[in-house]
């Protein structure tokens, strides 16, 4: 595949998304009017979008032959490998922190308002769809999308180190609702990128996008949340130092995975 490509199918996963969703919304707000409670259309929406589009992407321009099924098998995977995917998913929390939080920090130093980090409270029926897709319709898609299609693909036509790069572009991008999560969803997808050529199985780059979500989610959700536990640091030293944590811990669990014995 050429990197021209790979930049088109995810322009089109996002016109496929962008039409699915106003092929649900529009019809509900002429004929039926904006309801009281716009939680369930909007979380069911939200799902059909996204995994409408990268099925139209799979169906038209993929068709895929493999097996999922026998792809996720788990004696087809080394066990040990499992165990570094947590110390990975808290190393790419902590070090895409400062980024997340780079409008924050820049309006620390600058003096132009005080930083408050109080939790934003969701109803259970919000956090219920928001559970469905970002632990289980995000990993799996989008692994298959991103690792499986694209980055298989283009590493057949370039050097592995540049299918890696665009295909993380292609992930970033896909993200730019959030401005602030581009550059973690590129460094997330360099990692992820590099275990799925190292290894040849998506099964572990769904299980570190699981994790990552999961930790994500967790800290935004429960009573205290990261956010307020670093209230008290200011972005000092110790804030950095948990950066640089963050770098060690992701360093140190891609060296035990591209070094172990694949199954």
């Amino acid at each position: 595949m050429s990197i021209i490509k790979a930049f088109l199918y995810t322009v089109l996963a996002f016109v496929f998304w962008v039409m699915i969703q106003l092929a649900i919304l529009l019809p509900i707000k002429y004929l039926i009017g904006k309801p009281d409670d716009f939680t369930h259309i909007f979380g069911i929406t939200k799902i059909l979008s996204v995994v409408g589009s990268f099925l139209l992407i799979y169906y038209f321009f993929w068709k895929p032959k493999f097996d999922l099924r026998k792809a996720l098998k788990f004696q087809n995977y080394n066990p040990g490998i499992y165990l570094y995917l947590p110390i990975i998913g808290l190393g790419l929390f902590l070090l895409n922190k400062p980024f997340w939080d780079f409008t924050k920090i820049l309006k620390y130093f600058q003096g132009v308002s005080r930083i408050d980090y109080a939790v934003i409270s969701s109803n259970n029926i919000s956090l219920f769809y928001n559970l469905i897709s970002t632990l289980l319709i995000a990993p799996i898609v989008e692994e298959l999308f991103y690792r499986k299609f694209l980055l298989e693909k283009l590493a057949k036509k370039n050097r592995p180190i540049l299918a890696i790069i665009v295909s993380s572009i292609c992930f970033s991008i896909i993200h730019i609702e959030t401005p602030n999560n581009l550059i973690p969803t590129f460094i997330s997808g360099i990692i992820l990128g590099i275990i799925y050529l190292k290894t040849k199985k998506i099964g572990y780059c769904i299980m570190l996008h699981f994790i990552v979500n999961l930790i994500i989610l967790t800290t935004n959700n429960i009573g205290t949340s990261y956010d307020n536990w670093l209230t008290g640091y200011h972005f000092n030293i110790i804030y950095w130092l948990l950066f640089v944590t963050g770098i060690i811990l992701t360093l140190f669990g891609m060296k035990r995975i591209t070094t172990a014995k694949n199954v």
